[in-house]
């Protein structure tokens, strides 16, 4: 999870740079497992990313981040 898409795969969104009708929800973003206990941080990112789908994404398809 990035800001650039030539360092990371999802924008903060966790929304795929390549395909935008793609989200990658979960600990699939994460490069590497947290010491421990870390399902909060995977809820609170889903969440975030569920609301950017509802209000944003469902009005206008396409990337939530431009370039």
């Amino acid at each position: 999870m990035g800001a650039d898409p030539t360092t990371s795969v999802v924008n903060r969104y966790m929304q795929c740079w390549d395909v935008p009708n793609v989200f990658s929800l979960g600990a699939s973003a994460f490069p590497h497992n947290i010491s421990y206990n870390y399902s909060m941080t995977i809820g609170a990112a889903t969440l975030f990313a569920l609301e950017a789908i509802k209000s944003q994404y469902l009005k206008s398809a396409g990337p939530l981040v431009h370039t």
